[in-house]
């Protein structure tokens, strides 16, 4: 039960957003994670 809630909020939030702020904090998550994985990738 436990994730389903947490599946059941994710998607609440993309779709959220998706409509009334065009994916904007999806799109500033996804630049901060690729910034971050090429940080610790390139002081290997």
């Amino acid at each position: 039960m436990r994730y389903v809630i947490v599946i059941c909020s994710a998607t609440f939030f993309l779709i959220w957003d998706g409509i009334y702020n065009q994916g904007r904090y999806l799109d500033t998550t996804v630049r901060e994670i690729t910034r971050i994985v090429r940080y610790i990738t390139s002081l290997v």
